[in-house]
């Protein structure tokens, strides 16, 4: 296993400040979702568990490095969610404090890997701020966070964050023309735009059902309007209904990208006929009325939980169809 090309930087800003005695026994590691940052952090507590290596890196043959790679290093504690639920709360993060505190050292560190540190209840965050008010000896916690989420400001000023941010594009396209050589440049650079350029993302929107449905769904968004029936989209909204919302949000974007100048680059650069369509058939003061819609609809899908989905869809779908010119 290796370490995603874009993550080695940070890895090695890490390490060498742990190596030289200044890592703070804190870290917060914040990214977008599908950066990597749960291999960071593993290639992270590998090498500082690893009795053998003299370089950056952890040997992979020493008994503490076969132990991790196990899940079986018995001074490691992943704190993820309990089982069916949400949240992390304060009797189950204790329980993994108190091994902490109780059991014997294997090696000279002991590390705590909050896997969805939003995830820690009110009480919980309190109780973790006393323990890091006067943390265990030799105790080193990694904090594992989404940036989508927010984080309580006192746990985050006891903490050194590190963010992690997508690859370029360049080097994004280099990793998926490794990983999916079956693809198109033209194919890849589109599923990475998808992707807020998360080369992970994007190969799984590629080798799944995605991507054709996808190019399915824009087939139906362009019959739509030619039969001047929007609203008939609402049938093909049922699975992955978020990603298809975003999908028009996209489209509508690269509409008025379009609209101002047509050699700006586009995310859905295969999609031009549709998007000259809509480009024609929609004023630029309605085309932001509309993607206005669509962003609302999108959070309120993403917040609202038990929201009605199909009666939130209709509000963007009903403007759209009572404002287009066709």
């Amino acid at each position: 296993m290796k370490l995603y090309p874009w993550l080695k930087k940070k890895y090695k800003k890490i390490i060498l400040q742990y190596l030289n005695k200044k890592l703070h026994h804190a870290i917060i590691i914040r990214s977008n979702i599908y950066i990597g940052s749960n291999k960071l952090i593993f290639f992270l507590c590998k090498k500082i568990l690893c009795t053998n290596s003299k370089n950056l890196f952890s040997c992979n043959e020493c008994q503490h490095c076969k132990l991790v790679e196990s899940n079986n290093y018995p001074d490691l504690h992943i704190i993820n969610t309990e089982n069916h639920k949400k949240t992390i709360g304060i009797d189950y993060f204790l329980s993994f404090i108190n091994q902490v505190y109780n059991t014997s050292k294997l090696g000279k560190k002991t590390i705590v890997w909050i896997s969805k540190t939003h995830c820690l209840t009110e009480a919980t965050v309190n109780s973790f701020l006393k323990i890091l008010e006067e943390p265990p000896l030799n105790t080193l916690f990694f904090l594992e966070y989404n940036s989508f989420f927010k984080l309580k400001k006192t746990l985050r000023s006891r903490c050194i964050i590190y963010d992690i941010h997508p690859p370029s594009q360049k080097q994004g396209i280099i990793w998926l023309k490794k990983k999916s050589n079956t693809f198109s440049t033209k194919n890849l650079l589109i599923s990475l735009k998808l992707s807020e350029n998360s080369p992970l993302l994007a190969k799984k929107i590629l080798y799944s059902s995605l991507w054709i449905e996808r190019k399915f769904f824009f087939k139906k968004v362009k019959k739509s309007i030619k039969k001047k029936n929007l609203l008939n989209l609402l049938n093909y909204f049922p699975n992955h209904t978020k990603k298809k919302v975003f999908w028009i949000y996209s489209l509508v974007l690269d509409t008025i990208k379009f609209y101002y100048d047509k050699d700006l680059k586009l995310i859905n650069s295969d999609q031009k006929k549709l998007i000259k369509i809509i480009q024609k058939k929609n004023k630029i003061k309605d085309l932001y009325i509309i993607i206005n819609s669509w962003k609302k609809c999108f959070f309120c899908l993403n917040n609202i939980a038990k929201v009605n989905k199909k009666f939130i869809l209709l509000e963007p779908l009903i403007l759209w169809e009572n404002i287009f010119h066709f």
